[in-house]
């Protein structure tokens, strides 16, 4: 298998690469021979203070396991992070109408300072989670856009902002904003209003609502899909209005509306 098929099958099997892997590190961990005694008479010899200051906590066989372990985890967290980043680009290039042209404006945003910092900004949100193809998918989208728009200077701060956005909410919950022109009305009983403006809670009519759209029904799904809207109602991107005919529309604010752009 070479790197780039290696990259891919790490990405779209995560869980089942850290299995086989884990294996060479249970190998290297087993050749280590732990002589209890011999750290014993370490600590003994040396005052606590000399310890501390040197490390010598660290010596024999119980440094051995400890740099056996942060390096496999090294190794392991660097073929996921380049699993992870091979699959956005390959995603961003599937995008693209023409890929010489996707080539030339990928270079161009990386070259640049501000575009260079959007960049990688995208690749620390893809870092800082496991990897998910649903995430992955969104993120490329946010890059084309951010590419195709380019003005990286002008438009570095609107953008850094919707990153900051993205970052704060789960692949569920940018998957249901993305699909904001789906999003069905919804029946209220009791509720608080301010002019239109509904006050009171709205998700779990919402979850119904969008769940019957969707054809969902599995426990766990509707679950998820309630937290997330929760999740999006929550940090204000979200809201309901009363409509002419009795129902309730559910509607994302300018702060949504902003953020849609880049992920529909």
């Amino acid at each position: 298998m070479d790197k780039k098929s290696e990259l891919i099958f790490i990405a779209k099997n995560s869980g089942e690469y850290l299995q086989v892997t884990g294996k060479t590190l249970d190998k290297r961990l087993e050749s280590i021979n732990l002589d209890e005694k011999h750290e014993e008479e370490i600590m003994k010899e040396h005052s606590f203070k000399v310890i501390r200051d040197k490390g010598l906590s660290l010596f024999g066989a119980v440094g051995d396991v400890i740099s056996t372990v942060l390096t496999w985890n090294e190794e392991v967290n660097q073929n996921i992070t380049e699993a992870k980043q091979l699959i956005l680009l390959e995603q961003y290039f599937n995008k693209v109408d023409e890929q010489a042209k996707g080539v030339k404006m990928l270079s161009e945003l990386l070259k640049n300072p501000q575009g260079n910092t959007l960049f990688n900004k995208i690749l620390r949100i893809i870092d800082d989670s496991p990897p998910d193809p649903e995430l992955t998918e969104h993120l490329s989208t946010v890059l084309k856009k951010i590419i195709e728009e380019g003005n990286f200077e002008e438009l570095f701060e609107r953008h850094r902002y919707a990153l900051g956005q993205i970052e704060r909410l789960t692949p569920q919950a940018i998957t249901i904003i993305a699909d904001y022109q789906n999003w069905p009305s919804i029946q209220l009983g009791t509720s608080i209003s301010f002019g239109p403006k509904i006050k009171s809670d709205f998700y779990t009519e919402f979850t119904q609502a969008y769940s019957q759209l969707k054809h969902i029904t599995d426990i766990n799904k509707l679950k998820r899909i309630q937290h997330s809207v929760v999740e999006i109602q929550n940090i204000g991107l979200m809201e309901a209005y009363n409509a002419a005919d009795g129902k309730t529309l559910c509607q994302l604010t300018d702060v949504g509306r902003d953020l849609l752009v880049y992920i529909e």
